[in-house]
């Protein structure tokens, strides 16, 4: 008797083995299946995203330089925005490649900026970047010699460059600036600035820019479209992927 009640004790206990092991290794078939699903639709996903990416560095590099792109450079306190300046540049145009752009221009840019609509503007420009101001952190001193508003060189610290890019009257300023270094009144130096506010801070903005597109700082530049401080216009697989990479891996390469 206690031999047929082990014996179906075994038998029981033999069924719900089987049983769980069927039912485990059907869920083990779904989630394997299922996994295998993920990788593949990764690896199509990596695929295409990597061809688009490819596609798309190919496209920049045949248009960039023949087209007319948008810079502009904001500062933005208590969340609210502000457009301080801006320059078209095209490469064809050679000796005078950057075009200040106007205060109605930056107004209207302004406008679709905030109403998120600035794909509109694709038509008519090629990229359109959006700098903030604290991207010029890293920019050195530079002369402004070129103004022609002074025999001697005259460089501008990142604290002077802020002071003049977040004036009304960037005029005055540098105007200022000129005269404490040289020792002689603000109003002789006035006289001898035939620039706009517009056309001081597109100047600043031209010499930023010439810097950061260099070769020799394409780290620079890499990390400052990863930390959101440039953004661009339409963002492009080219430059959505630069916020996925570590900065670990873009100092590698760049330094390789």
């Amino acid at each position: 008797m206690i031999g047929i009640i082990s014996m179906f004790v075994l038998l029981v206990i033999v069924l719900l083995g089987l049983f769980w092991l069927k039912k485990t290794l059907f869920i083990f078939g779904f989630f394997f299946k299922f996994f295998m699903l993920l990788m593949l639709v990764a690896i199509v996903g990596s695929v295409v995203f990597g061809y688009m990416i490819v596609k798309d560095a190919n496209d920049f590099r045949n248009h960039f330089s023949n087209s007319t792109n948008v810079f502009i450079v904001k500062d933005t306190v208590n969340e609210t925005t502000t457009f301080l300046s801006g320059t078209t540049l095209n490469l064809t145009r050679k000796s005078d490649a950057y075009a200040p752009m106007d205060k109605d221009q930056l107004s209207s840019i302004k406008k679709l900026y905030d109403e998120d609509k600035m794909s509109t503007l694709n038509a008519q420009y090629y990229k359109m970047f959006v700098i903030d101001l604290k991207a010029f952190d890293d920019m050195k001193a530079f002369n402004v010699t070129d103004f022609k508003i002074s025999d001697q060189n005259i460089e501008l610290n990142h604290s002077e460059v802020s002071q003049v890019m977040l004036s009304s009257d960037a005029r005055s300023e540098v105007a200022e600036i000129i005269a404490l270094r040289n020792n002689v009144s603000k109003s002789s130096v006035l006289k001898e600035i035939n620039f706009d506010d517009e056309q001081i801070k597109a100047y600043i903005l031209s010499y930023y820019l010439t810097s950061t597109l260099s070769p020799q700082n394409i780290a620079g530049l890499l990390s400052q479209l990863k930390n959101g401080n440039i953004q661009v216009y339409e963002e492009t697989a080219l430059f959505k992927s630069v916020k996925f990479i570590p900065q670990s891996l873009i100092d590698l390469v760049v330094n390789f």
